[in-house]
């Protein structure tokens, strides 16, 4: 029996049992199209989205799966593929006089990289050429089915309505005409509209599968009064500045930028502002985004601090509350629990099925009340055209997104990031607001939320630290040996190296001097800020990793010269809670490097800190400092304007390549996973048995986790002392022999940094 009979055996007989295809795309229509509704792109893209769930599996129609899913047999003869003729009958099907052409675009691009990528069309048809012979014997047998299901379908809602003859006649003939289509007038809204009509159909392909999927309603109580921090000297100032500002304030702004002094308590402001407008606004979700694990590794900690602990949420609503970054996935209680345990992941998610479950497809569709995650992710979803990055994107809608330390996107984006969040606002009926000690100038433009100026100035002089530039206190060892007694020092380097070579010299002198850098794995960087936490005095040597999100107060700071933003942000680790009245932090240089900021930013920074003399000073400085810096970057506004180029001419690979190369962090080196000599075997063993595991499955040992300061390949006699069966599987991991030969109880992984 041929491909053609089986199927039209199978229809004749109702039997869907196996594949349900004419189901699953009315299914997946209807859900695309209910998220559609929620969208303001208006009726067009309503129905746009409709077709792209209808036809999105039209391809299945080749043999391959017609008769992998009626006998379970592969016939290897047809090509494995069924985007590329689900996108070729899309092609002449969405002809049809009531969708315009951007509308019929948006629907064939969306089909044609619904398993792969969003791109033009014609990128879609070179598919084509890799394996032509099987692929023309797919497509004849995809069109006697095609034949056959266009019989089946026509009469039927949605189906009826398609140029079914006009792709009959065609359907076996590859488009010689096609070329790249462009945004109109307002790329930006294209862009958007085009990746949401994709984001549609992806969540709604993947989530056709459950039947009680239900819309999220944001009800999680924020119990923020256990925020306060009573009976420190800044306790009333503080409180005094939020409560003015929450009752100063209406908030009805889509999108606003909150300033204000690093240690005021911008998180209980912005939660404040959530319970305000959530009385009186409806919200699907709530989403924290921060550019640093360690600031959403603060932030969960004050939301849930444990079953036993005070917390502004509840146990109930910390299990809604989904953690999503690249370390741990799952519900915020979960991961408390697993971090109090010493396992540090999810059990849940062990399990070989998990990624079938209901469970899987609301992480991976946001599909939560309270989501925290990084910027990364942000801008992935908004700007990668891959399917699991872009399934995310419409979950956005209703929706209120809260971005911390917005100075830290790179400013090279930031007006086309602006651009595109002020479409959400428009076209998601989203309310954003930007969280940041200082604004750059590129957001000067935007609605500012109103601080109480006066206690901000009361605040400001309060926590007022000195400011001194010495470029050379480094060498003075006389300095160096006197540290000690009762307080804590921190010495913040730029780059590993020359955080790794004050160490061992300081070494020296101060034998129980403490080393901080992603060298050093999770759990033991985890212990040591613990650590510090109890400690009256400390002297410790970092790399930026101190910079934010770390709730440790420091007495001296030492901070090797790098942008004024970046210098006001390390501030905020000096003196926290004003114990001390006459903290300083001393500016100084190693060598004239600027990496890893640009070199402009480190210029004009390194001409500014001699002038400044104080805090107070510093904060004045910013905003001067930012409109020069913005109206020399030539080099940022040429970057700029190619990025709007590649979003307008709809280059969606070409954007998201940009993005990762310019705006995204660039990974110093591989990561390596040094488990504990207890642990050796059992990680052995569960990253080597089921080869689907891998790097997937990594994140159970997060906690065992640090970067290499550059790639194995680059570290002459590394790779030798890694287990070569792991190393096949794409798994760093020492030989349990060489653990201490790899890891440094000190320095940890930067122990390479020299050989690197």
């Amino acid at each position: 029996m041929s491909a053609a009979e089986i199927f039209l055996a199978r229809q004749k007989r109702g039997d869907n049992k196996n594949w349900g295809l004419i189901e699953h795309s009315r299914k997946t229509a209807q859900m695309a199209r209910e998220l559609a509704l929620s969208l303001g792109f208006g009726e067009n893209f309503v129905e746009t989205a409709f077709y792209a769930g209808l036809l999105h599996d039209v391809g299945k129609l080749n043999p391959y799966y017609q008769i992998l899913f009626s006998s379970g047999r592969v016939d290897s003869s047809y090509l494995r593929a069924h985007a590329i003729f689900s996108a070729l009958a899309a092609n002449r099907l969405l002809n049809i006089a009531a969708l315009p052409e951007y509308a019929q675009k948006q629907a064939l691009f969306a089909v044609a990289g619904h398993h792969s990528q969003l791109s033009q069309f014609t990128k879609t048809l070179a598919f084509i050429e890799r394996d032509k012979a099987r692929f023309e014997k797919s497509r004849s047998g995809a069109y006697g089915n095609l034949q056959l299901f266009s019989q089946t379908v026509r009469e039927l809602e949605g189906f009826k309505d398609l140029a079914w003859d006009k792709c009959l006649r065609k359907f076996q003939n590859t488009p010689l005409s096609e070329t790249d289509f462009v945004a109109g007038d307002d790329f930006i809204l294209d862009f958007l509209s085009f990746s949401s009509v994709y984001s549609a159909l992806i969540q709604a392909d993947r989530g056709s599968f459950f039947d009680d999927l239900q819309t999220p309603a944001f009800g999680v109580n924020l119990d923020t009064s256990v925020l306060v921090r009573a009976g420190s000297k800044l306790s009333e100032i503080r409180m005094k500045f939020q409560e003015q500002l929450l009752s100063g304030n209406k908030f009805e702004d889509k999108l606003a930028i909150l300033k204000a002094p690093t240690g005021i308590g911008k998180t209980k402001i912005f939660l404040d502002i959530v319970n305000k407008v959530a009385s009186s606004q409806r919200f699907e979700r709530v989403f924290y985004f921060s550019p640093l694990l360690a600031l959403t590794d603060d932030f969960e900690g004050k939301l849930f601090g444990g079953e036993k602990s005070a917390s502004v949420i509840s146990q109930e609503d910390a299990a809604k509350t989904l953690v999503y970054n690249h370390a741990f996935t799952g519900s915020l209680l979960d991961k408390r629990r697993a971090r109090d345990s010493g396992d540090w992941f999810d059990a849940e998610a062990d399990e070989p099925e998990f990624f079938k479950t209901k469970e899987y497809f609301e992480r991976e569709s946001f599909n939560k009340q309270l989501i925290i995650t990084t910027t990364q992710r942000l801008l992935m979803v908004i700007y990668s055209n891959e399917p699991a990055d872009k399934e995310k994107l419409v979950s956005f809608k209703n929706s209120f997104l809260i971005i911390d330390e917005v100075q830290t996107i790179p400013k090279v984006i930031l007006l086309n990031f602006v651009s595109l969040l002020k479409a959400f606002t428009e076209k998601y009926n989203s309310k954003i607001l930007l969280v940041s000690a200082t604004i750059p100038d590129e957001l000067q433009g935007l609605n500012q939320i109103t601080t109480p100026q006066e206690v901000e100035t009361a605040y400001l002089e309060q926590t007022k630290k000195r400011i001194a530039y010495r470029a050379d206190c480094l060498k003075d060892t006389t300095e160096l040996q006197s540290l000690g007694g009762e307080g804590k020092t921190l010495f913040m380097f730029n780059t590993r190296r020359k955080a790794l070579g004050f160490f061992e010299e300081l070494s020296l002198v101060k034998p129980d001097v403490v080393y901080l850098s992603s060298g050093i794995r999770k759990c033991d960087r985890v212990k040591i800020i613990d650590s510090l936490h109890g400690s009256a005095s400390a002297t410790v040597v970092s790399t930026q990793v101190l910079e934010a999100g770390v709730d440790v107060s420091f007495s001296r700071m030492y901070r090797e010269l790098a942008p004024l933003d970046n210098i006001v942000q390390a501030m905020g680790r000096l003196n926290r809670e004003g114990e001390r009245s006459d903290p300083v932090l001393t500016v100084f240089r190693v060598d004239g490097d600027h990496l890893p900021y640009s070199k402009l930013e480190v210029d004009e920074s390194a001409g500014l800190i001699p002038q400044i003399h104080s805090s107070i000073e510093l904060y004045a400085a910013l905003q001067d400092y930012y409109k020069k810096v913005s109206a020399e970057n030539l080099r940022n506004k040429n970057l700029a304007k190619e990025l709007d180029d590649k979003m307008r001419n709809l280059n969606f690979d070409d954007v998201w390549d940009f993005i990762k190369k310019h705006a995204l962090p660039a990974e110093l080196g591989d990561s390596l996973l040094v488990p504990d000599l207890q642990d050796w075997e059992e990680v052995k063993q569960f990253l080597y048995s089921d080869p689907k595991k891998g790097n997937v499955k990594l994140a159970k040992y997060a906690k065992f986790m640090a970067q290499l300061p550059r790639s194995i390949e680059q570290i002459d006699g590394l790779d030798v002392l890694l287990d070569e069966e792991l190393l096949d599987k794409g798994v760093f991991m020492p030989k349990k022999e060489n653990l201490n030969t790899v890891y440094d109880p000190k320095v940890g992984l930067d122990k390479w940094v020299k050989k690197a």
